[in-house]
């Protein structure tokens, strides 16, 4: 098992995907912790949220975002 708690920190971009196709290449169980969304699209066939004592796998880290900003309120502008 390889455990990478986010690897890309401080990493160029071409560092990354070295890292990314690294990845790839091992044959074994990652767990991996990163809010770069390249590198985890690059290297994640399955992805889950950790949240208020919970873990759920999700559709994709992707579409991710896209459902949880369907949760927040609209925002109400005002005219000057």
């Amino acid at each position: 098992v390889l455990v990478l708690d986010e690897p890309t920190k401080n990493l160029d971009l071409e560092s990354i995907a070295a890292l990314a196709e690294s990845v790839k290449a091992f044959d074994g169980a990652i767990i991996c912790v990163s809010h770069d969304a390249f590198f985890v699209n690059a290297i994640a066939n399955e992805a889950w949220v950790v949240r208020n004592g919970k873990v759920k796998q999700i559709e994709s880290f992707e579409a991710y975002p896209k459902k949880e900003y369907k949760k927040l309120p609209p925002v109400v502008s005002e005219s000057f």
